[in-house]
């Protein structure tokens, strides 16, 4: 298996590890899956060896096993074919952006897309004064109502994907701030939908204000960047955040 490019040469290999990745990588080639015999004769290794690092993988749900003896692709190699396919589906500007913006306000800034009908975070970036909010990682989907980019992304859907989002959801009170009532959510929907920008006040944690602006061009997937920020300091930043957003996201190369 090719090391990828610009791997540092001086870096610790497990052999082991690196072993049972060509096997992964081999069936994963292979369109009829492989045997373990068929594979230590491929790879130089005994039998003893291939099959237990085979069957180490198949524990792990990376392989399945068709007949006893045949190994093919498992379950958890589609998790990260879809993570795979995810993150390459995002253009490299978004990335660069959020890293901007994080540099520019000092505060954390999350990357949100659709998800099928959730909105999800798929990457953070913390600035040089930022405070994390619990919780909020790459992955995160729920809630979306109380949170800036759910409500950004919300806001500039279709009729539609709206009501199909929303429907059976539970508006959870996260916070005394967190809109519950459905009438008063599309009321800030349809604010939002005509300003352009998205605000968490204090609406999925106390202590914390986030504004949320989508990309102004359709190179990619919709997505938007939110900005999270203290409280006791978001009056006095949030003309700041806002222009920086729109600085960095209206942009043509965004």
């Amino acid at each position: 298996m090719r090391a990828p490019e610009g791997e540092p040469r001086s870096q610790t290999r497990i052999q082991s590890v690196s072993r049972a990745m060509a096997l992964l990588v081999a069936v994963a080639e292979s369109e009829d899956g492989a045997t373990a015999k068929q594979l230590s004769q491929r790879f130089g290794l005994s039998l003893p060896t291939t099959y237990h690092l085979l069957t180490t993988l198949w524990a792990d749900g990376m392989l399945a096993k068709d007949d006893g003896t045949v190994f093919r692709l498992g379950p958890q190699a589609g998790v990260i074919a879809r993570a795979y396919d995810r993150a390459a589906a995002i253009p490299q500007s978004y990335r660069s952006a959020l890293h901007e913006i994080a540099n520019l306000t000092g505060e954390t800034a999350y990357l949100s897309v659709w998800h099928g009908l959730a909105v999800r975070i798929i990457d953070t970036v913390e600035g040089s004064q930022s405070v994390r909010v619990a919780g909020l990682e790459a992955g995160y989907s729920d809630n979306l109502h109380a949170r800036a980019s759910g409500k950004m992304l919300l806001a500039l859907a279709t009729p539609e994907q709206r009501a199909a989002a929303l429907a059976g959801r539970a508006l959870v009170a996260r916070t005394p701030n967190t809109i519950t009532d459905p009438g008063a959510l599309a009321a800030e929907l349809d604010t939002i939908q005509k300003a352009g920008i998205a605000f968490d006040r204090q609406e999925f944690e106390l202590g914390i204000d986030c504004i949320a602006m989508a990309f102004a061009q359709s190179n990619g997937p919709i997505a938007c960047i939110t900005v999270s920020i203290p409280s006791q300091r978001f009056e006095a930043q949030r003309e700041d955040v806002i222009a920086t957003l729109r600085k960095v996201l209206l942009r043509p190369d965004a």
